[in-house]
């Protein structure tokens, strides 16, 4: 995919759902541990209250996607980002693993594309290691996890519902199954002042977690879907699927 003819609303958005869940929840380098016990009533309340009526309203899916940090541990998410621009369609895949063992983020993520060599991250909350098929070098950051150098998920999701709500129109329109998983359907259309961008936007939010299940952004002539294509939870990998067996002769460089 050729990242550089891509619009910027819909580069943006691209990077957030394809970087955004590699931070702490806060910035501050708390553990998950440490953030569950404090976010456990809450979640639980307001799922709760969610799931409790057939007809919940347009501002409790918005606050629940915007405000409710994911309770997911140990899980695995498979996800595809699709483009539609000037008659070609180009497709990155994107597979996630997270675990959390003593209150520690072990993580790897792999982006695919067709014709492109595959990326990796790896890494934990002391650092991670980016490494790209068929270079002569890795890069090792230290407290990328920790760091708040990339918004939470949470935090990407409320400053994409916020800028949306104050340019377009929304309406919920009911309920939809996502892959296997039940979703609220938001629809967003531009106020008259934003139509001259023409951009519409639908999203889909998990009806358990609350994370986005699938988003839509089309601007016409241009068009970006994202979509979770697998979620499975409570997975126990080995602890080698967080270390990068790198080819020989790869230098490390520490930045």
């Amino acid at each position: 995919m050729n990242y550089g003819f891509i619009p910027r609303i819909m580069m943006g958005t691209l990077l957030l759902l394809m970087l955004g869940a590699c931070t702490s929840d806060d910035g501050t380098g708390a553990s998950m541990d440490q953030e569950a016990g404090d976010m456990a009533e809450k979640t639980a309340s307001s799922g709760n209250q969610a799931e409790a009526s057939e007809d919940i309203s347009k501002e409790a899916v918005l606050e629940n996607a915007s405000e409710v940090d994911q309770q997911l541990e140990n899980y695995y998410l498979e996800s595809k980002v699709t483009t539609y621009m000037d008659g070609r369609t180009d497709e990155t895949l994107t597979r996630e693993w997270f675990y959390w063992k003593d209150g520690e983020l072990h993580f790897r993520k792999e982006v695919e594309q067709a014709d492109a060599p595959i990326q990796y991250i790896v890494g934990n909350d002391e650092h991670s290691m980016l490494y790209t098929e068929g270079e002569d070098t890795a890069v090792r950051t230290a407290n990328l996890v920790k760091g708040s150098s990339l918004p939470s998920p949470s935090e990407a999701m409320k400053g994409r519902l916020s800028s949306y709500r104050m340019s377009h129109d929304s309406k919920l329109a009911g309920k939809e199954e996502i892959n296997g998983r039940t979703g609220h359907h938001l629809v967003f259309t531009p106020k008259e002042a934003a139509r001259e961008s023409g951009t519409t936007m639908d999203l889909w939010i998990d009806a358990e977690h609350w994370l986005t299940l699938k988003e839509v952004l089309d601007q016409g002539e241009t068009r970006m879907v994202y979509e979770v294509d697998t979620l499975v939870e409570g997975i126990e990998p080995a602890m080698d699927l967080f270390r990068l067996d790198l080819p020989e002769g790869v230098e490390v460089i520490d930045q």
